[in-house]
């Protein structure tokens, strides 16, 4: 202790050094500002290192409940133990047999004013494309033991990732909210119009809480029997509603019936409402290889490509397809017409099982319920996507980001709820927006750089940004591709030139063509970005 005061002393008196500018080199005004940084800077590692510690403690105590206590990191090929490889299909049939799909098939007669055929081919061809992303992405999974946006940072790099990764938290809080809103709106149904929007929101996200915030074993347990009494209910729904389901708009009901327009004006409202088909199917592209981890390296890749296609294809279409023609019953019917306009797709359902009675409440009370089952990877994916954007949020376990992340979708649904067909067709077009340009990147650097092999990556550097692609070329690549995307946009808030061009003013909002023109944008650019990347920095 006398030593360590007498180098105090000593130091305090020593005159201070100077270079031939006079600058003083040993200033001990600027050791003891350098000591205080010094002295901060410990202080917030140990307070963050004490609150680690504290989540760590949690994890543990909460262990008895079979918790999923591995966040983002890669899954070890060891760990990889899950055989039931049917449960790839299965996820996605029971995500997608809800009432938010169907009511994205509502919106081509309702919103867009097709005729119902036209919805009809409109909804099986841009769901035919849009699912092909999502199972090609599904095969990353048991190859790499990687979530989706861990596997981008391969194409994207470790900050490109980064940014990806807010993008999918974004998306996945507006689709949370949207299926949050349309169940609430069922069960107000259920409850003739005595329970508020905002405590049926709560009561779908909260239960939607609990099954995401224990994690991946528990998902696939729900999700395996969740669609089976649902898919039966809407079975029922078309035998009760089709005598009521017509091609036909010439009634006096409804003021948003499809009406005879020029072949310029149909195939602008046709792009529109296939873009927002096509955000609907490919959204799951972002998250696809995330319940496929468990998978065995020499897992079939065509199998896995084939069970997610199908069991997205097979779910998605002919839900929407119900949704549309539930919709023109509003044609033909005064009392679906009232119905819808005072409670939506929630008044929509609810008119057309009134006959019913009480199992008709049941019903509707299954169908309201049925958003949970897309919630609950939505928000799992959420928590993993969190943990991407920044080292210091992987601090933070998985289960927690759950519950943030709930809490944040129950305040936007109840905002949205008030104008749901608006808010549902902004999320489903925008969606395909961003993904247009993550899906290409990753595609064409597997594709050009990696040769399809999987034999070209080194899974050990998965969070070692000094060793994974700088960013640059994805991140100016996507640049590009929002060039292309404001260009063909069309949503109710802003229309892109080449969107007014395309429909010209036989229609006041335009074509939606800012995908296509984003995906081209982002296609051109990023092979040429990449190679100027790798001849510089060579990763």
């Amino acid at each position: 202790m006398l030593k360590d005061h007498r180098i105090t002393t000593i130091s305090s008196i020593v005159s201070l050094a100077s270079n031939e500018n006079g600058i003083e080199l040993n200033d001990t005004r600027t050791s003891n500002d350098n000591h205080s940084i010094g002295l901060h800077t410990s202080c917030f590692r140990e307070k963050c290192n004490s609150i680690t510690s504290c989540f760590h403690q949690l994890v543990k105590r909460l262990a008895c409940l079979n918790l999923e206590q591995r966040g983002s990191e890669r899954i070890s090929p060891e760990d990889r133990t899950d055989l039931t490889i049917i449960n790839t299909a299965i996820i996605w049939i029971s995500a997608n047999l809800i009432i938010p799909c169907f009511a994205g098939g509502t919106l081509g007669p309702a919103v867009f004013k097709l005729s119902l055929y036209d919805s009809f081919a409109t909804i099986i061809f841009f769901n035919l494309l849009g699912t092909i992303p999502v199972a090609a992405m599904a095969c990353f999974g048991p190859a790499s033991g990687l979530r989706t946006m861990i596997f981008s940072r391969y194409s994207w790099g470790y900050y490109g990732a980064s940014i990806i990764s807010i993008s999918n938290v974004i998306a996945s809080i507006g689709w949370a909210a949207v299926n949050s809103i349309t169940g609430a709106q069922t069960l107000r149904v259920v409850f003739n119009d005595s329970l508020p929007i905002a405590v049926g929101i709560i009561i779908i996200a909260i239960i939607s809480m609990i099954v995401s915030f224990i994690g991946y074993k528990w998902i696939h347990a729900y999700e395996r029997y969740s669609w089976i009494p649902v898919f039966i209910g809407y079975c029922i729904l078309a035998g009760v509603g089709a005598k009521y389901f017509t091609n036909s708009g010439m009634v006096s009901y409804n003021t948003t019936i499809p009406i005879n327009s020029s072949h310029r004006l149909k195939v602008s409202r046709i792009l529109s409402f296939g873009a927002t088909c096509f955000g609907a199917s490919i959204s799951w592209c972002a998250c696809s290889a995330d319940y496929n981890t468990y998978f065995p390296e020499d897992t079939s890749q065509l199998k896995i490509f084939l069970l997610t296609y199908f069991g997205n294809l097979l779910s998605m279409i002919p839900i929407q397809l119900l949704g549309a023609a539930t919709y023109t019953g509003t044609y033909t019917s005064e009392k679906w017409n009232r119905a819808y306009e005072k409670n939506n797709v929630g008044g929509l359902l609810g008119a057309s099982l009134s006959s019913l009675g009480g199992f008709g409440k049941f019903l509707l009370i299954l169908f309201a319920l049925s958003t949970i089952a897309c919630n609950i990877p939505n928000i799992y994916s959420l928590s993993l996507s969190a943990q991407v954007i920044a080292p210091i949020f992987k601090r933070i376990p998985r289960f927690l980001y759950t519950v943030i992340g709930t809490a944040l979708y129950i305040l936007l649904a109840i905002v949205a709820a008030s104008k749901f067909n608006d808010s549902l067709a902004s999320i489903m077009g925008v969606s395909s927006y961003w993904f247009a340009i993550f899906i290409v990147i990753v595609f064409e650097d597997h594709l050009f750089f990696r040769r399809c092999s999987f034999k070209n990556y080194n899974f050990d550097i998965w969070d070692s940004y000094q060793l994974l692609p700088i960013s640059l070329a994805a991140i100016l690549s996507g640049i590009v591709g929002i060039v292309g995307i404001i260009l063909g946009m069309s949503q109710t808030w802003f229309n892109g030139p080449i969107a007014k061009a395309i429909a010209r003013d036989t229609d006041a909002q335009g074509a939606d063509v800012g995908f296509e023109f984003g995906f081209i944008f982002t296609a051109v650019s990023f092979p040429l970005f990449r190679l100027i990347e790798l001849y510089f920095v060579q990763r």
